[in-house]
């Protein structure tokens, strides 16, 4: 399902990078035409990451003014698409669980109510006019934001500041991790999965200058950042059973499913270090 458009190599750098995100907000701007059709808001969300990944590529050739426009604008129309993602994560987090889970016809009683909490929080968070709004004011900002692109100075030649662009993403994602991994807090993990997923799409972008390597790469890095996207809608999940308000608190089955979601949040932990050494190895310089 992961498709990132790949760089044009038949163009500048920068006039390569500047029409692959105009590409980006068409399809953006599609994916929000679909989701307020009735389709998942998740496709937009993906291709937003995209979209501030490219930014995030272009950061120092943009500038520091320039870039946090573009990145806050990028960011509130994420913001505004968050909450119909949570109740859409939540679904699938459980749909997860139960997969990973060794006797889940056992635990069937558990399961059925995490599925039914999971649709009542729907049912009360969001509303088919609130998703409406939400899904308006994010294409309002895109559709804002896209006339601007053809005003971003980028260097015609000037390869340096992309690469310098990619060498920050690598940097921070390799030292959250290895932050996170040894103190085991879950908030460094949370963070150094949007640097993963910064990298995965500059890699992606690169498969035509190696192909072999860069496509082996990517595959490794996409299995990490869904490892990393699991143990996030894990911790989503389980923070719904603190919230008092929230349906999850009231379950029976608490207990239970509290210690299903421990025993994948720790398999999950354990392949995340497994995956991390080799594909963060190298000095980002």
């Amino acid at each position: 399902l992961r498709k990132v458009p790949k760089i044009s190599v038949d163009h500048p750098a920068g006039e390569a990078l500047r029409r692959l995100m105009r590409k980006t907000m068409r399809g953006l701007a599609q994916d929000l035409e679909q989701a307020r059709s009735g389709k998942t808001v998740h496709p937009a969300r993906r291709r937003l990451k995209l979209a501030r990944s490219l930014l995030r590529l272009m950061k120092p050739a943009l500038g520091k003014e320039s870039f946090q426009k573009e990145n806050q604008t990028l960011r509130d129309a994420a913001h505004a698409l968050a909450v119909l993602r949570h109740t859409e994560a939540m679904g699938e987090a459980i749909a997860k669980l139960k997969t990973a889970t060794a006797d889940a016809q056992a635990e069937e009683p558990v399961f059925a109510a995490l599925a039914a909490a999971a649709r009542e929080l729907r049912a009360d968070v969001v509303s088919p006019e609130e998703t409406g709004r939400h899904i308006e004011t994010a294409l309002a900002l895109i559709e804002e934001l896209r006339p601007r692109i053809a005003d971003w100075t980028l260097p015609k030649r000037d390869m340096s500041l992309f690469v310098k662009g990619l060498r920050i993403c690598y940097a921070k994602a390799r030292s959250l991790l290895r932050d996170g991994l040894e103190r085991k807090e879950m908030p460094l993990l949370h963070e150094a999965r949007k640097s993963v997923i910064h990298h995965l799409h500059h890699v992606d972008l690169l498969k035509p200058l190696w192909p072999k390597l860069f496509k082996v790469w990517a595959a490794e890095l996409q299995e990490l950042r869904e490892d990393l996207g699991d143990l996030h809608d894990l911790d989503e999940l389980t923070a719904e059973f603190a919230r008092p308000e929230s349906p999850f608190a009231a379950l029976a089955q608490k207990d239970q499913a509290l210690a299903m979601i421990d025993r994948r949040r720790q398999a999950i932990l354990a392949r995340i270090a497994s995956e991390t050494g080799h594909l963060f190895a190298e000095q980002p310089k």
